[in-house]
């Protein structure tokens, strides 16, 4: 199940992760979780988290880059962020019975999906394979068995609805925290806050496709229309959509709060450096 998640002015992305080989004795989120592979793509998520002291330094807004660096390594840890992805996934899974899902996992087709999702995942962060990828989608017929089947994968698990909600609510976010930490004419009340995200919501569609057709193309090519049909029925069963359900409420809630401590980090360190000479 991707998740992709555009935070307008500081691009983050996110999908699934690992938590690592675990005995067989394990609760079986921390199965699921290992399944899926939490910890190898938290690790990918975290690095882009951190790179994003990149674009806020090139932004010339007068504060140094260790500066930024600080702060990006501060709230995109991983230890931390595979702590509130358990948490927030247990949470919301709540009393769904996990034996179908683990259990699907669990089969070769499972695994070999979890794998080309996290491959994908790591190969996207390029924006030249990115590019690719939507050059992949768009060069597919219409008409064809794989085009179908990639419109009822996005379909059946509402990915791009779903990926607009969490991109806004994180957006949201970000200005509440960066208006409540800002002096009075930087900050934003709710009002400024809703009309400056509702702005923005036509771009970040946009985004939001691109990425999610781009990177469905990439990421099942290797497998059968027989293959990809299965993982598309497994989307549409009970099992599949509390799956999918919970996830996307799991990383909007993460990412809504690194969204909000991004902002009000930012609004203090803009305060912290504020006419300093560099």
């Amino acid at each position: 199940m991707i998740k992709h998640l555009p935070l307008r002015a500081f691009c983050v992305s996110v999908l699934i992760g690992t938590l690592g080989v675990l005995p067989v004795s394990a609760a079986p989120i921390d199965r699921l979780m290992d399944l899926m592979k939490f910890e190898e793509v938290i690790e990918v998520l975290a690095e882009e988290g951190r790179s994003m002291a990149d674009e806020t330094a090139d932004a010339d807004l007068g504060v140094p880059r260790f500066a930024w660096d600080q702060m990006m390594v501060r709230l995109y840890d991983e230890a931390t962020m595979k702590d509130a992805f358990r948490a927030e996934l247990n949470d919301a899974l709540g009393t769904t019975d996990l034996t179908p899902i683990v259990a699907f996992f669990e089969t070769d087709l499972g695994r070999q999906i979890a794998d080309l999702e996290l491959n994908a995942r790591k190969a996207i962060a390029d924006e030249a394979v990115l590019a690719a990828a939507g050059d992949l989608w768009a060069e597919l017929d219409p008409q064809s068995k794989r085009a179908q089947l990639i419109e009822d994968y996005v379909t059946v698990n509402d990915l791009i609805e779903l990926n607009i909600v969490g991109s806004l609510n994180s957006d949201i976010a970000y200005y509440r925290g960066f208006s409540a930490g800002s002096p009075g004419d930087l900050a934003l009340d709710e009002s400024e806050i809703m009309r400056e995200v509702w702005a923005g919501e036509p771009e970040a569609r946009a985004h939001v496709s691109e990425w999610v057709y781009g990177f469905s193309a990439l990421a099942y090519e290797p497998l059968n229309e027989a293959d990809f049909g299965a993982y598309v029925d497994f989307g549409r069963s009970e099992a599949g959509r509390a799956l999918n359900l919970a996830m996307f409420a799991a990383f909007d809630n993460v990412y809504a709060d690194l969204a909000r401590g991004l902002g009000a980090g930012t609004a203090t360190l803009l305060k912290n450096f504020e006419g300093e000479e560099l």
